[in-house]
């Protein structure tokens, strides 16, 4: 989260960004403060400024409230961020700081769903660019999520070799995941006592891997 807001270099944070993140960390204090008191405090206090009575141990508890995000959103989060670790996972292999900027080009059938938060990964991931296109760029390192493959063209020579190879590794792990899902999926007992959204969470991994699986197998094709 602090990531997300936090503003480019030497640029200061929007009022709106501030009050709303100060709110978030006040509400987390709260929460915490039966757990861990003395620190939590100490933060109550370094937070802002505060009144001679205004402690976080007499703070009014937060009130639930029903939640404004929906599981789609909590989903395209989860989305959005696999792709940011696996630019940063690119980054670690390659030995890349963070600071320098990668491009990011995007093979998909639906532009749509990564554009709805392709800011959020430019600024993550340090994106200059982010593209779509059908074609692997030339040099391009790779990595798969879902049905998405995604390329960040280097200015290196990649080994088609240890490339087949991390491909390969890979799909042996996508297929493993998807046969246990299927495993599951086929035990009569796990079905009939598992409730809906458990049974819908168990067939969107199985979509999932699916999708990755047959993206994976293009992807060592390309190489071929």
């Amino acid at each position: 989260y602090l990531e997300m807001v936090k503003p480019a270099y030497q640029h200061p944070i929007d009022a709106e960004t501030l009050r709303a993140t100060v709110g978030f960390l006040e509400t987390l204090l709260k929460l915490l403060h039966p757990f861990m008191p003395f620190i939590t405090e100490e933060l109550w206090h370094e937070l802002a400024e505060r009144g001679p009575k205004d402690y976080v141990c007499v703070a009014h508890w937060p009130k639930v409230t029903a939640p404004a995000h929906s599981a789609d959103t909590l989903a395209e989060m989860d989305r959005a961020l696999a792709i940011v670790a696996g630019v940063r996972n690119v980054r670690n292999q390659k030995n890349l700081g963070p600071v320098k900027p990668l491009e990011l080009a995007v093979k998909t059938d639906d532009q749509a769903a990564i554009l709805a938060y392709a800011p959020l990964v430019r600024k993550l991931a340090n994106l200059s660019n982010l593209s779509f296109g059908q074609e692997a760029p030339a040099g391009a390192v790779s990595f798969v999520l879902g049905g998405n493959e995604f390329f960040i063209p280097l200015d290196i020579q990649v080994d088609a070799a240890t490339e087949r190879a991390r491909v390969e590794k890979e799909l042996g792990y996508a297929i493993g995941f998807r046969d246990s899902v299927n495993k599951k999926l086929g035990n009569e007992k796990f079905v009939a006592n598992a409730k809906p959204e458990v049974l819908e969470k168990e067939r969107q991994k199985l979509a999932d891997a699916e999708a990755k699986i047959a993206a994976l197998e293009q992807a060592l094709k390309a190489l071929e």
